[in-house]
């Protein structure tokens, strides 16, 4: 719908697992049949325009669209009529037309990933393998509770790093699908210390609720997803 699964089918946009996609702005960029500019608001085209680097501004451009073009997917309407709304920790929602849908998103460098469901929260990350690298993670013990600060200490150098990715994009999905934002302390959120592989998904208890946490490792990417399970 709307140009979506051109993209698809080009290998622009990748549905990674169910209702989780994962776009690749470059190769987007290069789908010239696609209007993506035009399922834009008004009022957006004009915030882009303050974006004087014309790479940046691209980019800008193809997530918003395309975040409209996801959603749109699934509640089977035109991209340019959905209107969103954020929370007051920041979160997008879709304000019109009335749902029951929740999203999140994230992107880094050339990537967008987005994750729908219904009536569940959800949260997710992600971070190229050269803006992790960028991170300057041995100042960064803070975003460890104390039981995993004990386990990351009994590490070698390149499996604190390997931890450290982990951990980051993990509780920035935790954080994101509580809908703390900014004001979360990551220290304060413990999650299980045993090696868990890529693609496994485990379950623990954060503030109160159920969560369920995946992360999903590639060459050049790594992905955390939180779903919310229940509350206890």
């Amino acid at each position: 719908m709307y140009g979506l699964f051109t993209l698809v089918e080009r290998g622009a946009v990748v549905l990674i697992k169910e209702h989780v996609y994962l776009a690749d702005l470059d190769r987007c960029r290069k789908v010239s049949e696609i209007p993506f500019e035009a399922y834009l608001l008004k009022e957006e085209k004009e915030q882009l325009d303050q974006i004087t680097i014309p790479r940046s501004r691209n980019r800008a451009m193809l997530r918003r669209s395309l975040t409209r073009m996801i959603i749109s997917s699934f509640l089977s309407c035109s991209p340019d009529t959905l209107r969103f709304c954020r929370n007051s920790y920041g979160k997008p929602y879709v304000l019109e037309p009335v749902t029951d849908l929740t999203f999140n998103l994230s992107h880094s460098e050339n990537y967008l990933v987005l994750i729908a469901d219904k009536n569940r929260e959800i949260g997710i990350d992600i971070e190229t393998a050269h803006s992790l690298q960028k991170r300057k993670y041995k100042n960064l013990e803070g975003i460890y509770s104390g039981k995993e600060f004990a386990s990351y200490e009994r590490l070698l150098p390149g499996e604190k790093y390997e931890m450290f990715c982990r951990t980051w994009v993990m509780k920035e999905a935790i954080t994101k699908a509580l809908s703390f934002g900014l004001t979360a302390d990551l220290g304060e959120i413990s999650l299980p210390v045993e090696e868990v592989s890529s693609d496994a998904i485990q379950s623990f208890e954060c503030y109160g609720r159920v969560l369920k946490i995946q992360w999903i490792k590639r060459e050049d990417y790594l992905i955390a997803i939180a779903y919310g399970e229940e509350i206890i």
